[in-house]
């Protein structure tokens, strides 16, 4: 991708949803997108007429000059897809229910040639709440995980087979003709494991998440793994459509600008025009998307995400824990959507972490409003007071580390290369590591006999802490947070220094 930011919007075929496709009228009245996100969802037509639909679709977009995602989301909530002539869409012979696209029907999405990528909506969402809107539509009657569970309660047993299995499902995917495959985040996690796959990085803005949160997990997977990074600036909240301001949109697409994203759209364009005495007229959501596509459709940034120069970073394994509660409401009290793995103490540092980061506006059980707990029910913001964090995995190398000023170690399990990496960092580029008694090398470790205890190490030092709510941690690693109500971010030479006003919702750079 290049320095600047292609920007679009989320838009519905009208083959799938009984709606009228007016891409060409919202372009017209916002002044022109570089693409859009279109929702392809399969239907019960046989599979020549749905091949036909989709080859129509993709012409008219043609028409416009519009490259487009091809977005899939309808399988997250029917149980049974089923084409007229046999072809499940979604059902598995194992039990197990996800997105199956035949290759035809891929091609005929990208006959003209104008498919950026094939979109699987909310797929974490899925795999760790076992396609939860299905079992809630059957009263449980139906539990289908996305892949095949192991009967195991290893967390790292079912991660590296989750891991293999997106793998495979990519290759296939792309085999099948697919030029790309991304994802869509709800939920901060998985972002590193579909990245090593091959899925872009695809984070939701405002919605029920802090961004920049959400922005410095999904960074973190593409600078680790080189990929693109994306953002979908997803009007909804909760089960409010549009659940936030078109000033907070605007808001969300400039931070996106500033943080080197490749691709944002906003989700969904149908919140762009109002019905007046029957004549669709643009409202104050088209008037803000089409004043920041005029200013910055094609404006060149000079750096994009892979430029970012991150201070303060997070190391774990991505074990898809990011605030579920043990309240069996929606949300699965599990990890990888495995009944048999609970989450333990450690699987919870990090949301602690992230805590610190960000000056106690996280919450000390999640990182996200869809926890249900009594501090959901703030208001919410979508900026957070955060100085250039960043989220990696457990198999981080040196060369991504550099830049850090102070690291911590969280979770069950950090590869023993990344381990020797941080020590590299520690020893040589004087990183501070914030760590459990675990993770601490061993002429570290065996040192220690308190809850906190800071030893040097070269340039560096190792902060041995069991305690991340410690008053002498926070006081101790309070000069590399920043200041409280900014956001600082530094890509290649640029910082971006951004005061965050009282709404939470926009910001002032300074």
């Amino acid at each position: 991708m290049g320095k600047y930011m292609e920007i679009g919007f989320n838009t519905f075929d009208g083959h799938v949803r009984g709606k009228t496709m007016d891409c060409d009228g919202v372009i017209r009245k916002c002044g022109g997108v570089d693409f859009v996100v279109c929702h392809f969802d399969p239907n019960g037509d046989d599979m020549e007429t749905q091949c036909a639909n989709a080859k129509a679709t993709a012409a008219r977009l043609k028409e416009l000059d519009v490259p487009f995602v091809a977005n899939f989301e309808g399988q997250n909530f029917n149980n049974s897809i089923v084409s007229a002539d046999g072809h499940d869409f979604a059902n598995h012979a194992d039990g197990t229910h996800r997105l199956e696209l035949p290759e035809e029907y891929i091609k005929a999405i990208d006959e003209g040639g104008d498919l950026i990528s094939i979109m699987y909506d909310e797929f974490e969402h899925c795999i760790i709440n076992r396609n939860v809107s299905i079992s809630l539509a059957t009263r449980f009657k139906l539990d289908p995980p996305v892949f095949p569970t192991v009967y195991t309660d290893s967390m790292r047993v079912q991660g590296e087979t989750l891991s293999k299995q997106v793998g495979e499902y990519v290759e296939e995917l792309k085999r099948r003709g697919a030029p790309a495959v991304a994802g869509e985040h709800v939920f901060p996690v998985l972002y590193h494991t579909f990245a090593r796959n091959g899925m872009i990085p695809n984070f939701k803005s405002q919605k029920e998440s802090f961004t920049n949160v959400q922005f410095a997990i999904a960074a973190g997977a593409a600078l680790e793994y080189e990929t693109p990074l994306w953002t979908c600036v997803d009007l909804w909240f909760m089960q409010t459509f549009p659940g936030h301001s078109s000033e907070e949109m605007y808001y969300n697409l400039l931070f996106a600008y500033l943080m080197g994203v490749d691709r944002a759209y906003v989700e969904a364009s149908n919140a762009f025009v109002s019905n007046l005495h029957g004549e669709e007229m643009i409202n104050d959501y088209g008037d803000n998307f089409a004043k920041f596509v005029s200013e910055f459709r094609g404006k060149d940034r000079g750096y994009n995400v892979q430029d970012y120069k991150p201070e303060v970073g997070i190391i774990r394994y991505d074990d898809t824990f990011w605030g579920q509660g043990t309240t069996p409401l929606i949300w699965r009290n599990m990890l990888f959507g495995n009944p048999k793995i609970k989450p333990k103490k450690e699987n919870k540092e990090w949301i602690k972490a992230f805590r610190l980061i960000t000056h106690n506006e996280t919450t000390r059980g999640g990182i996200a409003w869809d926890r249900i707990e009594p501090q959901s029910l703030r208001k919410h913001r979508s900026f957070a007071s955060m100085n250039g964090a960043v989220v990696f995995d457990d198999r981080v190398t040196a060369d991504k580390l550099t830049s850090l000023k102070l690291c911590f170690l969280c979770g069950e399990y950090i590869s023993s290369e990344t381990l020797q990496a941080v020590k590299q960092m520690v020893h040589e580029n004087g990183l501070t590591v914030v760590t459990p008694r675990r993770f601490a090398p061993e002429g570290i470790r065996s040192t220690v006999h308190a809850s906190y205890r800071e030893i040097p190490d070269g340039k560096g030092h190792w902060i041995v802490c069991e305690d991340l709510e410690s008053p002498k941690l926070k006081k101790r690693i309070a000069p590399f947070l920043g200041s409280n109500g900014e956001m600082k971010f530094t890509f290649g030479d640029e910082t971006v220094r951004l005061v965050i006003l009282p709404d939470g919702e926009t910001f002032m750079r300074v």
